[in-house]
């Protein structure tokens, strides 16, 4: 990418427990300061650097103008990686856009996720029965512990860890992972970024909407979980 706005004055608004990446920061002459997430949208820095997974989850939901540089994360340096923070802050990352997803059930407004929305049994080890629409067809139904879905951000963890296929950056796709399914060789999905639609078909026990690192209470076999994309968050890379 070029040179982030603001030329060789770059300033960066940092959130999370970031005392080192704040020192290498103002070591380099930047002007920085640690903000809530609700600033960067009002302050509007040129740039963003969030520490730890939490502190960039927050800071996503609020979908700033300005790019995210996520430390201490899977798809960031980490805090003690004094050049690769200092290259990105200097232009030399790739910019890279994300899509936040909406969480409706039953066309009721519920949450915005930046990783993955996870359906599964509240009692570990219990299966119940998912089904997956897309774009108001049905993809498939299975039996299973739960069900992920992940954007290409959050490839790379949860769904990742039940078997599911990891997305390019780039990729305009979400990947769908059964959770520990009844049948070992069900399938993992990619699909576009059109409506997904979720459902529990069964009575088997309660089933938990998880959406990033929030639990969201039970969801009944007679309520619909509704994905789509509600605007975008741009992260750089090395």
């Amino acid at each position: 990418m070029g040179s982030l706005p603001g030329g060789s004055a770059v300033t960066v608004h940092v959130v999370g427990t970031a005392e080192r990446v704040v020192e290498t920061i103002e070591a380099a002459g930047h002007p920085v300061r640690t903000a809530v997430p609700a600033d960067v949208v009002e302050e509007n820095p040129s740039v963003v650097v969030t520490v730890g997974e939490r502190a960039l989850l927050a800071v996503a939901r609020e979908r700033p103008a300005v790019p995210i540089l996520p430390v201490d994360t899977d798809i960031g340096p980490g805090s003690a990686d004094r050049r690769a923070i200092l290259a990105a802050l200097a232009g030399d990352a790739t910019e890279h856009t994300h899509p936040i997803l909406s969480v409706s059930i039953d066309g009721e407004s519920t949450a915005s996720a930046f990783m993955d929305v996870t359906l599964v049994t509240t009692e570990p080890a219990r299966i119940s029965e998912y089904a997956v629409d897309h774009a108001d067809e049905r993809v498939a139904a299975f039996r299973a512990d739960g069900v992920v879905v992940a954007t290409p951000a959050g490839s790379h963890g949860y769904a990742a860890a039940a078997g599911g296929p990891t997305l390019a950056p780039t990729a305009e796709a979400l990947c769908v992972v059964p959770i520990a399914p009844f049948h070992t060789q069900a399938t993992r999905w990619v699909l576009d970024t059109s409506a997904l639609g979720l459902s529990v078909l069964r009575d088997e026990g309660e089933v938990s909407l998880l959406v990033d690192d929030t639990e969201y209470g039970v969801v009944d076999p007679d309520q619909r979980v509704r994905l789509a994309v509600d605007g975008h968050v741009r992260t750089l890379r090395l």
